[in-house]
C-alpha cells in the first residue's frame, strides 16, 4: 500500500479485509527491500512461566486518556470541547464541571500503563524515575524480571545486529534507569486493547520493536496487523514478536464474551533519552528542585 494512503488509516481501525496473509506459525517477512518487517516465534516463553506472571502484568494494566493515536477515533463527543491534532477526533480537551476548558489533552480510555522507567519529559516529570508500578509494587516487578530477560535473550538471539545497537546505548545509561540484565528500559502492558493504526514513538529507532502476548480464555481476531504489506500476526501465548513498529500497525476487532477472556500484550522498549539520566541520587535532587520550584 502506497504511503500517503497509509497515513489515512492513521488513528482509524483495521479491519479483517485489512491483510491477506496471517502469520500463525513461526515465520520471517521481509519488505520489498529485503529489510526485516517481522520474525516471530511460538513457545520462547513456558507456559507455566506465562501463568506465573500473568497476575502481574494484569496488575499493571490501567485505565488511562493518554494514549494518544493509538488509543483511536472519539466516537462519543458529549465531552469533547475542543479537539485536538491533525486528526482532530483522536485527541480531546474537555469541559469541566465549572464550565472551562482544561488545558490537559486527553484520548479514549484504555487499559494500559508503563513498567519499568521513564525519561525527564521536560514537562510535568522534569526528571527520570520509577514508573508507579515499580515504585508501588517492587516484589511483583522482580518477579517478571526472568520472563523480560528471557525475552531480551530471545531478541540478542534472533537479531544480533539490532540487540547491539540497542544494548550499545543501554550500556551509556546510568545503571538506576534500565532493566538490570535486559537491553530494555520499560515495558508498556495493554489489556484487551484493540490499537488503532499508528507508529511508535519515543523508542530507540536503532533497535527493534519486541512483543509478547498473554492469553487466558476464549476469543477471536485481535491479530496485529500492518496495513501497508497486508500481513497480520495471530499471537499466541509465550510466542514473541519482532517488529518495524515505525511501520503503521494496528489490531483487527477483539471478539469475545466480556469476562471469558483476556489478552495482555508487552511491548518492550528502549525509551530513547533514557541514556540521559542521571543516577538516582542526581535524579531525586530533580524531584526536590522541581518541587520546591511548584511551592514556591
Amino acid at each position: 500500500m502506497d504511503d500517503s494512503l497509509c497515513e489515512m488509516f492513521r488513528g482509524q481501525f483495521v479491519e479483517a479485509n485489512s491483510f491477506d496473509t496471517l502469520i500463525s506459525d513461526d515465520a520471517d517477512v521481509l519488505k520489498p527491500d529485503g529489510s526485516v518487517l517481522l520474525k516471530y516465534r511460538l513457545g520462547v516463553v513456558p507456559l507455566n512461566t506465562v501463568d506465573e506472571v500473568r497476575p502481574f502484568f494484569r496488575k499493571a494494566a490501567k485505565p488511562t486518556d493518554n494514549r494518544g493515536i493509538a488509543a483511536g477515533i472519539i466516537r462519543n463527543k458529549e465531552d469533547v470541547a475542543h479537539a485536538i491534532g491533525s486528526q482532530s477526533s483522536t485527541r480531546y480537551k474537555a469541559r469541566t464541571k465549572s464550565g472551562y476548558i482544561s488545558n490537559v489533552t486527553r484520548a479514549r480510555v484504555v487499559n494500559s500503563s508503563v513498567i519499568g522507567y521513564m525519561e525527564n519529559d521536560k514537562g510535568r516529570h522534569p526528571y527520570c524515575r520509577l514508573t508507579a508500578f515499580n515504585l508501588n509494587h517492587p516484589t511483583m516487578f522482580r518477579a517478571v524480571l526472568p520472563f523480560i530477560r528471557t525475552v531480551d535473550a530471545h531478541f540478542k538471539t534472533t537479531m544480533p545486529e539490532r540487540y547491539a545497537a540497542q544494548h550499545s546505548v543501554v550500556e551509556q545509561t546510568h545503571e538506576d534507569f534500565h532493566i538490570s540484565g535486559t537491553s530494555f528500559t520499560t515495558v508498556t502492558v495493554n489489556k484487551n486493547f484493540r490499537t488503532a493504526v499508528h507508529k511508535d514513538e519515543g523508542d530507540l529507532r536503532a533497535g527493534f520493536g519486541v512483543m509478547s502476548v498473554l492469553r487466558r480464555g476464549t476469543y477471536e481476531g485481535c491479530f496485529l496487523c500492518f496495513p501497508k504489506y497486508r500481513v497480520a500476526v495471530d499471537m499466541k501465548s509465550g510466542a514473541v514478536l519482532l517488529a518495524d513498529v515505525h511501520e503503521w500497525h494496528g489490531n483487527t476487532p477483539l471478539v469475545g464474551t466480556d469476562g471469558n477472556y483476556e489478552r495482555i500484550s508487552l511491548v518492550f522498549y528502549y525509551r530513547e533519552k533514557m541514556r540521559e539520566c542521571g543516577s538516582a541520587t542526581e535524579e531525586l535532587e530533580r524531584i526536590k528542585m522541581a518541587r520546591g520550584a511548584i511551592k514556591r
